[in-house]
């Protein structure tokens, strides 16, 4: 998404991270070398997790879904590093998009940690968000 920053902001679009690690983790691991155009929030406690309906997955989710294996050859390939694990390698994410009015157009849960919701079908959902 940071790839596409100029065109979520000519849509008049916001990006918000939520994560629920330490700051000194996340600094040290996700963001190190990286400037984060969006806003950061941090939940510790996991509340937004919740709230937005992410549940958790199991060993096979976490570790031994083909897509994220997949997802993580594509990383190192292009020469990023493994980061190692995540503090709770069960909680699972998702995507969202909420239109101006506050209504939600747009919901990705993942079912493991290698399913991501496509950007191009992100970006489709903000443009149709925005009208």
């Amino acid at each position: 998404m940071i790839e596409r920053k100029a065109e979520i902001d000519s849509l008049g679009a916001a990006v918000v991270l939520v994560a629920y690690d330490r700051p000194s983790l996340l600094q040290a691991k996700m963001l190190h070398h990286l400037t984060l155009p969006y806003p950061l929030l941090l939940d510790a406690e996991k509340k937004a997790y919740a709230a937005w309906g992410l549940g958790r997955t199991g060993l096979g989710g976490a570790m031994l879904s083909p897509s994220l294996n997949w997802r993580y050859l594509k990383l190192l390939l292009r020469g990023e590093r493994f980061l190692g694990l995540a503090p709770d390698m069960f909680q699972l994410g998702g995507d969202f998009v909420v239109d101006r009015q506050g209504y939600l157009r747009f919901a990705h849960r993942m079912r493991n940690n290698g399913d991501r919701a496509d950007v191009a079908i992100l970006m489709d959902q903000l443009r149709d968000a925005g009208k």
